[in-house]
């Protein structure tokens, strides 16, 4: 639900989809897009008031992950920077979010996202669902 991520504006909040203006319109444009990329728009446009909606009512699911940032390493390319979160027992991997500072590298951090179906389904992974990244919390 809505009301547990922090304000945009709290200075916990490192990254907040509400504040990203420019990556909230490359995923619209995405989704939009007749190529591969982007979510299936059942629940509108990421960004929207109807995709909030859809949060707020609990159709599309908040999830949350606390864990340590332990690994700050460049892709497969080495082209893009991804963020390795060690969890109780799990771990989580994010291509580094708009304004990511390398030195939360070690610090705790919980991220809050909902998954989504792609626009296009993958045959071979039925299941398969798109995170998308709404907040993440400096907790120490």
């Amino acid at each position: 639900m809505i009301k547990d991520l922090l304000p945009p504006d709290s200075p916990r909040a490192v990254y907040d989809i509400r504040r990203d203006a420019v990556g909230l319109e490359l995923k619209q444009k995405a989704s939009l897009s007749e190529g591969e990329a982007g979510v299936e728009l059942t629940y509108g446009l990421i960004g929207s008031p109807e995709w909030w909606s859809a949060i707020e009512a609990g159709s599309l699911k908040l999830e949350n992950f606390s864990g340590k940032i332990r690994v700050v390493a460049g892709g497969m390319g080495g082209d893009t920077l991804m963020v390795h979160i060690e969890g109780s027992k799990e771990k989580q991997r994010w291509v580094a979010w708009r304004g990511f500072n390398q030195t939360l590298d070690g610090k705790n951090i919980c991220t809050r996202y909902v998954k989504m179906l792609p626009k296009k389904p993958i045959k071979s992974k039925p299941d398969f669902l798109i995170p998308v990244l709404l907040q993440v919390e400096l907790l120490d």
